[in-house]
């Protein structure tokens, strides 16, 4: 069968038919666009092109009814789309389709571009960007050059001659060169449509796209517009990638630590605008549902008021002795959340009930962060959350928020809100107003962790920060016990990786490098931006407190996912880690068979001991008192961080309400007789993160209470349990009823009226 297009291509001013101009006619399939042909316009603007069915009907031909046409219309050189219609497809093709298209004068003029040599400089290096120069792209390439006198360039032959690719870095000085400080809009609207021309010389598909082709021949085809093209992807995953970020990029730490990556932080040298409309975010369409399901409602759901309630109901009998104040950060959206949606991309909110003489009083306040008061000023989400690509656009500078939401630490007489991509906040007791962002006089140099740890006899609070797209990967710092930043040394690891906890001995820090790989381009694959890598080691590294990067050492271990610490100690030449432990994670993420996800049995966690021979090297693994129970959050007492502990409490995970992390019960390992005791919430009742408050003045390790917030799902009702850390198994001491709900939160706190006396 023949089929036939035909049309009018006219200046919209003066209808008078524009000759010479190439017109493309397209086929969009399923899984990518074939180019039907290739014809000029008449001196009256008309043109005419004919094709077959053979031409559109390939190894899809199942899946293919008549093509779904769209023309692409260029400038007589093709160094300029004047008009497209890509996103106003005609679908299922009749034999004669005739299109009618006005353009206005302004498109047609030709604008100089500032310097011709440069901008075609820029174009053969992203062409190159990729490392391979496509027959396609280098024809359009030289028919530039031909329109701008520059087929003879001694550089330009050289560039388009030359089977060496252009170096990336090379290629980008091009481009700020061309840019410079203050660029026209001109000039950025002259470059992307050059880019556009260039992205629709492409036919050729790499493997990953072909295998993207495979995977959409056996599923619903993408919608329109979701898949970006070649060019774009590569465009993009070029300019995430961490070697072209360490060659290219110089990071301004204050930048980083004030706000997270920001305009002059990660991508000083790279043009925002360009970024921003070359960048499409891929909708993981498998995902998208249920996150929002799991995440949003039930207990997870957000509350929107910010209360203060005295004198609460108090079930039981709280201790005398137990004076303080309990604090719960978590996630908490404001405004409706934009693209993919994770519990960990909240606002952060602070919950916390003071406890005085035996009475309760709660108030829960939003933690105001610099990307919290723009959202709210603007009544709507800005930025976006982990499973998605940052703001290359940067609003108000930002290309991601700090929401300061996963956890809280006390230190030299401060209470700090944290969040593991950020700087901390400042916290004012008892009220939880937020003071403002804390990065020790602006020494503060890296991120800073959501589990520092401090060393309850030293006073030294040591920290560790991550990054998840340029090196150094990983940091190291130690705060002296009058909070004031001593030292900040690079750690040298692979790959930028989720470490989100860390531990602490008598004299040495422990990080766990775990090939939870931080990718943020695969998200143009329409995969996740966080993936498992089981194929990487995992692996225990050890460093003096004290030392440098010279000092450390790795010890591998089996392949796995160490999440939180309960603490680590020394004996002898052994050092001792006990930590939560899962073969394989997905962050909660719950999977569908969409080749990237597994059994959600792999997030259940089981509590774990190592023991790291230091003389020998040996690391010896074993799982906790032989108790095969999933259990995550685990705690100590504080005040032996660091030292050899007897107790270890956690949380015990409701595994039958998988795949969300839900808990049912606490948990008390006894490390010297092997004994676990179980404290049970109850039917329908789930807590989180507990904290072990010390009886002032007690001389045993468990001699204190265990505080967690639970939901009665039943009785719709949220309370905070004391539990007598001596005798889990019993009753609560004491259940002190809050006046709203409070959802689901990470981790809690205790600030004894002891310490909060010397802020």
């Amino acid at each position: 069968m023949t089929f036939k297009v035909t049309g009018r291509i006219y200046e919209a001013e003066s209808g008078l038919g524009i000759p010479n101009l190439i017109v493309e006619v397209f086929d969009k399939d399923i899984a990518n666009k074939d180019k039907l042909g290739q014809v000029k316009t008449n001196s009256t603007g008309t043109f005419e092109l004919n094709y077959t069915e053979a031409d559109f009907k390939g190894k899809f031909e199942k899946f293919e009814g008549n093509p779904d046409l769209f023309l692409v219309i260029k400038t007589a050189g093709s160094s300029k789309v004047l008009f497209f219609t890509e996103k106003n497809i005609r679908p299922d093709a009749t034999t004669h389709e005739y299109f009618d298209v006005p353009i206005p004068q302004a498109q047609i003029v030709h604008k100089p571009s500032k310097n011709a040599k440069e901008f075609l400089k820029i174009l053969i290096g992203i062409a190159w960007i990729d490392g391979v120069l496509e027959p396609e792209e280098k024809e359009f390439l030289q028919r530039v050059a031909q329109q701008k006198g520059l087929t003879e360039d001694p550089e330009i032959k050289t560039l388009l001659s030359n089977n060496q690719p252009v170096k990336t870095e090379e290629c980008y000085g091009w481009l700020q060169a061309y840019l410079g400080n203050y660029p026209d809009e001109k000039d950025f609207q002259e470059l992307y449509e050059a880019l556009n021309s260039l992205m629709y010389t492409e036919g050729v598909l790499d493997a990953k796209e072909k295998e993207l082709i495979q995977t959409l021949a056996t599923a619903t085809a993408a919608p329109a517009g979701t898949r970006p093209s070649t060019l774009q992807r590569r465009f993009m995953i070029t300019l995430m990638d961490s070697k072209f970020l360490a060659n290219v990029l110089q990071m301004e730490r204050s930048s980083i630590v004030s706000k997270g990556p920001s305009v002059t932080g990660y991508y000083a040298r790279v043009p925002y605008q360009i970024l921003s409309r070359l960048s499409t975010t891929a909708r993981v369409n498998i995902l998208a549902e249920d996150m929002a399901d799991f995440y949003l409602t039930d207990n997870f759901a957000p509350v929107k008021q910010e209360i203060t309630a005295d004198n609460l109901t108090v079930i039981g009998e709280l201790p005398q002795e137990l004076n303080g104040i309990f604090l719960r950060n978590g996630p908490n959206p404001q405004f409706e959340p934009i693209g993919l949606h994770h519990w960990l991309d909240g606002d952060g909110m602070l919950h916390g009930v003071n406890i005085s003489n035996g009475k309760g009083s709660y108030c829960n306040r939003y933690i105001r962060t610099e990307g919290f008061e723009i959202e709210q000023k603007q009544g709507k989400a800005i930025w976006p959350g982990l499973l998605n690509l940052p703001r290359f656009d940067a609003p108000y500078g930002l290309m991601m928020k700090n929401t300061a939401n996963t956890s809280t630490i006390w230190h030299a007489g401060k209470l700090l809100a944290l969040w593991e991509a950020g700087a901390p906040y400042e916290i004012r007791l008892p009220d939880l107003e937020t003071v403002g962002v804390h990065t020790f006089d602006g020494k503060l140099a890296s991120t800073f962790t959501a589990h520092p740890k401090v060393d309850a006899q030293t006073g030294e609070m040591i920290v560790i920060g991550f990054a998840p797209i340029a090196p150094p990967y990983l940091e190291y710092s130690v705060v002296s016990a009058e909070g004031k930043m001593l030292r900040t040394i690079p750690i040298d690891i692979p790959a930028p990786v989720m470490m989100h906890d860390f531990a602490i001995t008598e004299h040495y820090t422990l990080f766990l490098d775990m090939p939870l790989v931080f990718s943020p381009m695969r998200i143009m694959q329409d995969q996740l931006p966080i993936k498992f890598e089981k194929q990487n080691p995992s692996r225990i590294g050890i460093v003096p407190r004290h030392g440098d990067n010279q000092t450390i050492r790795w010890f591998n271990i089996s392949t796995c996912m160490l999440y939180h610490v309960a603490n680590a100690w020394e004996e002898g030449n052994e050092v001792v880690l006990i930590a939560t432990r899962a073969p394989d994670t997905y962050l909660f993420i719950p999977q569908k068979d969409n080749g990237e996800g597994g059994d959600t049995e792999f997030e259940h966690f089981r509590l774990y001991l190592y023991r790291i021979d230091l003389a020998t090297g040996v690391v010896k693994e074993e799982l906790l008192n032989n108790n095969d129970t999933a259990t995550e959050f685990p705690r100590i007492n504080d005040d032996l961080t660091g030292r050899k502990t007897r107790y270890v409490y956690a949380s015990r995970q409701a595994t039958y309400m998988r795949p969300r992390l839900l808990l049912d019960g606490l948990l008390k390992y006894n490390l010297e007789t092997g004994s676990t005791q179980v404290h049970e919430f109850g039917r329908g009742r789930f807590g989180g993160d507990s904290v072990f408050a010390p009886r002032p003045g007690a001389t045993s390790e468990d001699d204190g209470w265990l505080l967690t917030m639970v939901w009665d799902a039943l009785a719709k009702k949220s309370e905070l349990l004391v539990v007598d850390a001596r005798n889990i198994t019993a009753p609560p001491v004491a259940r002190i009823i809050m006046p709203q709900r409070v959802p689901y939160g990470f981790h809690a706190n205790w600030v004894s009226e002891a310490q909060m006396a010397t802020r």
